[in-house]
């Protein structure tokens, strides 16, 4: 796989033959070593982002640090220009299907500021163990990366079979710190 068009295609459809029990079982690997990782049991501050059809589970482990008291920021969706917002909740129920379907905080959510994030969380279709990411395309997350400081910790996650040993790397794509897998 050369591009990154040919590595969301076959990506996407590798995440959609997982079966329920498959899937539930690599959730909860990662859900596991999550919670028990120095990143997030040392974060106050965490992003993560909000599952979405055949993405690994991450509304067990949004729920979780809500328990924790962890502050939790997910991301708002503002359009493709402007991009995203990252908005606090605090509680689960306060999410609803945004522009793209995808479970979001509401218009009058609190924003925080992203320099204010100590650990985030990150989607995507394809990973490297240089830190390279493939996402959906919108460049959401690269833009919020360019904004958060230097010492916030960017973590991907994923299924392990999402990690390859290369993928395409831009020059408006940022890299992240480390993954967490199955």
């Amino acid at each position: 796989m050369e591009n990154k068009r040919e590595i969301r295609k076959f990506m996407r459809e590798k995440r959609g033959i997982l079966t329920k029990e498959e899937k539930e079982r690599l959730d909860n690997a990662i859900f596991e070593k999550i919670i028990n990782s120095k990143e997030y049991k040392e974060s106050k501050n965490i992003f993560i982002f909000v599952s979405y059809d055949t993405e690994l589970d991450t509304h067990r482990i949004i729920k979780q640090a809500l328990k924790d008291e962890k502050v939790l920021c997910v991301p708002r969706v503002i359009s493709k220009d402007e991009g995203m917002i990252i908005a606090q909740i605090k509680n689960f129920e306060e999410l609803e299907p945004g522009a793209y379907g995808i479970l979001e905080p509401r218009d009058n959510a609190f924003k925080v500021d992203e320099t204010l994030i100590d650990v985030a969380y990150l989607p995507g279709l394809a990973f490297d163990k240089m830190g390279g990411r493939v996402g959906y395309g919108g460049g959401f997350y690269d833009r919020f990366l360019r904004k958060s400081r230097k010492d916030c910790k960017k973590i991907g996650l994923a299924y392990s079979f999402q990690v390859l040993e290369k993928v395409p790397m831009e020059k408006d794509d940022e890299y992240i710190d480390g993954i967490i897998t199955d």
